[in-house]
């Protein structure tokens, strides 16, 4: 089943640009691809902080650090 896209256009400062082309190049993949997958990462974050949640993230040495979202 094939989804309806929606083409639109940004206006971001040129650091963040350059930083989207990076992710792109370093994932093999394209900019829109990266930009979707913010999105889904930026609603499962709200979704937490709006559950009064906790995102915690771990280190290689078992570090546990909360990300603190508004």
């Amino acid at each position: 089943m094939s989804q309806k896209t929606v083409k639109i256009s940004a206006n971001l400062p040129e650091e963040a640009f350059e930083l989207l082309k990076t992710l792109a190049y370093n994932r093999q993949t394209t900019m829109t691809e990266v930009l979707r997958s913010a999105i889904n990462h930026e609603s499962f974050f709200s979704e937490v902080v709006q559950k009064e949640g906790k995102v915690l993230t771990e280190d290689k040495n078992g570090q546990m650090r909360q990300i603190l979202l508004k």
